[in-house]
This record gives C-alpha cells, sequence and structure tokens, in this order.
C-alpha cells in the first residue's frame, strides 16, 4: 500500500512540524515502507514567492482592476470600490516587489538571516508581496503563517463547506489544483494523511482533502491532528465532515494509523482502529478508549523527503520529543493536556540517541523540544548524559516556574545546550496565580528568571489578560514585571507575548465555572465546531473591559519587547541567540553533532 502523509499551510515557514514525521518514523519502523511525506505549507510559500508566479499573476491582476474600474459592486467585499482601490494600490507596488521577493527569501535562508536590518526589510517584502497576491481574492488577506477568509467562521461546518468551494475568496482552490494536485496523486497513492494541527491549517487543509476526494474517491483520505481531538463530540454530530474525509484519528495517531493500514489491506473492520472516528451504515462511530503510546517504544521523527532547503533560515531547526502530556496538568484554563491523556516520560538516554541520530542524519545541532513542559528530574539526566556524550547541540524548551528548578539545574541545562527557556507564566499577581491553580509563587519567578538571565539563558514569558475575577490593576500588576523588570526585558532573546483569555472547550474551568466566578456561557448556535465560549462574570473585568485592558497590555509590552526575531519565531530566535554565542566566543557555527 502506498501512503502520502500531508502538512497544509498555514504554518511557520522556518522549520518543519513534529506530526507526519513522527508517523513516518514510527510506520517504516513497523515495516510499512512505502510512505512519502510533503509538507505543502512550505512548499506553496516558495511556490508564491518566485517570480515566474509573479509574472503569471500581474496580468490577472490588471484583468480583474480593468473589470472592476468599469464595473464595482457596493463599497467593500469582493468586486467593491474597496476591492478596486486595493487592486490599484497592488499594481503600483508590483514592480517594486517582483524584483525583491526572490531576494527576501533567499536572504533568510543564508548568512543576510543573522543581519537583523535584512532580516527585518525581508519578512516586511515577504508580507506586502503576499498581500499583493491576496487582492485577487479580496478580502481574503493570506500572510505567513495565517490566512483569513472574510466572512467565514472556521468553527461552523456550514461556512467552512461554503469557503471550501468559493472560487473567488479561496486562494487555496486554485493554488492547490494549478500547482500541487497532479503531483500529490501522480504516484496512485492508496492512503492520503492530512495532518491538521492549527486553526490556521483548518480551511487550507479542508480544501485540499475535498480537491483529493474530488479528484480520486476511491482513495482513502484520512485527516488527523490536535485541532480534531478537541472536536470528538462534534464529529459525532457532523456527517457533512466525512464528505471531505473517510474519518479522522483523534488523539495520538502512531498505533492508530498502523492498524488502519492493516485494516484497509485486509478485513476492513474499522472498529479495531484506536482513535477512529468513522461512519458507518450512516451513523458516526467513536472509538473508544483512546490509546495513548509507549513512548519508549516510538523511533526519532524520520524527517525525510522535507524540503530543508526552501524553509525560511539558514539553518533546519527540528522539533523533538521528551515526553508527552503534563506533569501538573491542574492549571485551570489550560485545554492543551487533552492532546495526550496522560504524562508519559520518554527514557533520557533514549532521547539522546534520537538528538544525536536526527543531528548527523539531518546535518543540524539544532532542535525545539514541543514538551508541553520538561519535569525536572528527567531533564537533569537528559543533560548529563548530552554532556557526556559530547553532543555538541543547542536547544531550546517550556518549562514551569518551579520552585526546585534551582540555579544548578539551570547552569547543567546551559551547559548541555539550553539557549532558551519558554515559561507560561500568565499572571505575576499572587491571588490570580493562586486561583488559575499555577501552583508557583511569585518568588519562584523572581528568582527563577534571575538566574536564567545570570547564566545567559533566554527567556520567554507567555502572560494572560482577563482571567475570571482578575481587576485591571491585578492585570497590570503583571504587565508591569514585565514592563518595569529591565534587566529581564533587556536580556538578549527576551520574548513575551500577552494573550487574551479565551474560555476554551475542555479546560478544567468548564468542569464548575461558577467557582470561578462566570455566571453565563454562550455559544452561538451556527459555530458547532467552537473551540471556545462567549462568557459573563460575576466580578473582576468583564470580556470587554478585559479587551481593552488587554490592547493597553499588549502595547505596553511591545514598547519594551525585541519583536523580531524573538517575538516572531522560537525557531528563528534560537538560531540568533546561537549565532550570537558563537560570534562572542569567536567559534565558527557547529554543523552537526
Amino acid at each position: 500500500m502506498k501512503l502520502s502523509l500531508l502538512f497544509p499551510p498555514s504554518w511557520h515557514p522556518s522549520q518543519p512540524y513534529l506530526s507526519i514525521p513522527s508517523l513516518t518514523g514510527f510506520l517504516k519502523q513497523a515495516g510499512v515502507t512505502d510512505v512519502t511525506q510533503r509538507d505543502l505549507n512550505i512548499e506553496l510559500l516558495d511556490r508564491l514567492l518566485t517570480r515566474v508566479y509573479a509574472e503569471e499573476l500581474y496580468p490577472r491582476l490588471v484583468d480583474k482592476a480593468k473589470r472592476l474600474e468599469r464595473n464595482r459592486k457596493g463599497e467593500t467585499g469582493p468586486s467593491s470600490a474597496e476591492h478596486y482601490t486595493r487592486l490599484v494600490e497592488s499594481l503600483d507596488r508590483f514592480p517594486y516587489l517582483i524584483e525583491r521577493i526572490e531576494l527576501a527569501k533567499e536572504c533568510l535562508r543564508g548568512e543576510e538571516f543573522y543581519d537583523l536590518e535584512r532580516y527585518r526589510e525581508s519578512l516586511f517584502v515577504i508580507d506586502k508581496w503576499l498581500e499583493v497576491v491576496s487582492t485577487l481574492y479580496f478580502p481574503t488577506r493570506m500572510t505567513v503563517v495565517d490566512n483569513q477568509l472574510s466572512g467565514y467562521s472556521i468553527y461552523s461546518s456550514k461556512d467552512i463547506l461554503k469557503a471550501i468551494r468559493d472560487e473567488e475568496q479561496n486562494p487555496y482552490l486554485e493554488l492547490f489544483r494549478d500547482h500541487f494536485l497532479a503531483s500529490i496523486l501522480a504516484d496512485q497513492p492508496d492512503f492520503i494523511g492530512v495532518s491538521i494541527t492549527a486553526t490556521s491549517q483548518i480551511i487550507p487543509g479542508l480544501t485540499l482533502c475535498r480537491l483529493i476526494k474530488e479528484a480520486s474517491p476511491g482513495l482513502h483520505l484520512t485527516i488527523g491532528g490536535s485541532i480534531f481531538t478537541r472536536l470528538v463530540d462534534n464529529l459525532r454530530r457532523c456527517p457533512s465532515l466525512f464528505e471531505l474525509a473517510d474519518d479522522f484519528v483523534v488523539f495520538e495517531g502512531e498505533t492508530a494509523l498502523l492498524e488502519l493500514v492493516n485494516q484497509l489491506e485486509g478485513k476492513r473492520d474499522f472498529s479495531k482502529v484506536p482513535n477512529l472516528i468513522y461512519r458507518q451504515n450512516g451513523k458516526i462511530a467513536v472509538n473508544q478508549p483512546f490509546y495513548s503510546e509507549n513512548i519508549n517504544a516510538l523511533p526519532a521523527p524520520n524527517y525525510d523527503g522535507f524540503p530543508f532547503r526552501l524553509y525560511l533560515a539558514p539553518e533546519s531547526v527540528l522539533p523533538i520529543q521528551f515526553s508527552r502530556g503534563c506533569y501538573y496538568k491542574d492549571c485551570a484554563f489550560c485545554a492543551l493536556t487533552l492532546d495526550h491523556q496522560n504524562f508519559r516520560q520518554k527514557d533520557p538516554g533514549k532521547t539522546v540517541e534520537n538528538l544525536q541520530l536526527l543531528s548527523e542524519k539531518y546535518e543540524t545541532p539544532y532542535f525545539f523540544f514541543t514538551d508541553e513542559c520538561l519535569a525536572l528530574s528527567p531533564t537533569k539526566r537528559l543533560c548529563r548524559q548530552i554532556l557526556d556524550r559530547g553532543l555538541r547541540v543547542q536547544w531550546t524548551a517550556e518549562m514551569r516556574f518551579e520552585k526546585n528548578l534551582s540555579r544548578e539545574l539551570l547552569s547543567l541545562m546551559h551547559d548541555a545546550g539550553c539557549h532558551k527557556i519558554v515559561f507560561g507564566l500568565e499572571s505575576y499577581n499572587q491571588r490570580v496565580m493562586d486561583f488559575m491553580k499555577k501552583g508557583i509563587l511569585q518568588e519562584s519567578v523572581r528568582r527563577v528568571t534571575e538566574d536564567c538571565v545570570d547564566l545567559g539563558i533566554a527567556v520567554h514569558c507567555y502572560i494572560i489578560v482577563g482571567f475570571p475575577t482578575e481587576t485591571e490593576e491585578e492585570a497590570l500588576e503583571t504587565a508591569n514585571f514585565i514592563i518595569k523588570n529591565t534587566r529581564l526585558n533587556s536580556s538578549y532573546g527576551f520574548s513575551c507575548q500577552p494573550c487574551l483569555f479565551d474560555l476554551e472547550k475542555e479546560a478544567p474551568i468548564m468542569s464548575d465555572p461558577g467557582s470561578y466566578g462566570i455566571r453565563r456561557i454562550m455559544r452561538p448556535a451556527s459555530e458547532d465546531l467552537s473551540l471556545g465560549f462567549f462568557y459573563e462574570v460575576q466580578e473582576g473585568m468583564t470580556p470587554e473591559q478585559a479587551e481593552r485592558v488587554y490592547q493597553d497590555v499588549y502595547g505596553k509590552v511591545s514598547e519594551v519587547v525585541c519583536e523580531l526575531p524573538f517575538n516572531y519565531s522560537m525557531a528563528d530566535g534560537l538560531l540568533y541567540i546561537a549565532h550570537a554565542e558563537a560570534q562572542a566566543q569567536q567559534i565558527p557555527q557547529p554543523t552537526g553533532s
């Protein structure tokens, strides 16, 4: 059986994503060897950022502008006066941008990446070019990492089914059909898996599924990814989505995908496939209990076939996992723990073996641990083994502000190649932290950040504005910890991302919202795929007040945080930090372990 695994737009262009390499590694270890994988996100972006594509686009923009000059419909929306104005602006910019789009992406792929001015200029050119491309499909707006189709909700199956057929506003219909569909089907795969892990992939990913199923109805198509893991109950009530795929794999996919392949080649008894949601005899079946992998039995991810030269970075930064799930998992606001039902820790020695294998095979020392948070004792053992083996790896990871996260462990991590740690601070106000069930103390936050700065480990902080019962004063206390902490916010590599609180489906707070001061929860009836809810509170800031304070906090934090590259991309930031450290030490950059 021929398998093809696809990762659709939109995602960050600096590095591959972990999902399909993990599946490929597992399948090949199990003897399923005829597997190909493609990162269509970076392939598509690379295609758009070419002079050839620009020359194809130009006459279409001219023709569209001429038609709208004669006949416009209304003031806004497709074919409107505003659309015509945007087309005229795009045609004015076109001569400047066509000369620079290929230079911009080549700049990001070479040493000029490390020149901050050239880096900024290149990202600016690419963004403006994608704005020009988008005017053909106005008011759709594509960016490097996202896409917005005006008038369509990605949380409504009805809207999604319309959007994936909208030839006027959905650019992915034309782009996939003209540039990718033929090559996807050229080898006549028997099975295609599409990984949809972010909301930015919903419209592009489901558009791709529709085109594949229409072009090759007999091909078996499965959708996986964390988005639909959070929508298990919703999928039971959305038979229309099974027009786009034969089935969905939720939660972890390795064993599920292998068993699905076995059943497709054998008795086709889909009830034997763990974590599968499928339609049978007109009814939607959900195979439970959901299965969790023995992660020590999983091989290293397999990135064979990934187009490393296309990523917009001079070096490869590879995602890797040391654990699945969250060892803490009590934070009231967090729905991430649903993706992996329980916490499992991989053996540090096996992880180090995987690091060495990947570093040598793909000629890079750079890694991004995707764990929700590294546990302390296993991390200590991991670092000691990295040092004992003499691996010259450089990496970033996420941790908690634990009171037991000692300076000694941080120093060991730094020596083992850790350049940056991502922390979920959320709030610096102790009452709010306790109410969130964060399990951390102000004094731990102060001490750990000081230790990181002393040791030369960069820090990222996520903060949340508007958690139920939070007051404006409490939110500003968190903001001021960042804004007034000059030693922290001026440390090289520091970044901070303020987020507005979102009442998420499956978050612990949803089990007893009243105890968190939420008196009413609402969801638009049309949003049958909603991942969050509107709500009213009994005390503290209303959602509207929280929005205002969030905008204020975001603006103030932006004044003291270096947006590019550190607030733009963790992978880019890691490369910048490693480059700066190498220059400071006046040693050449490593190209492998």
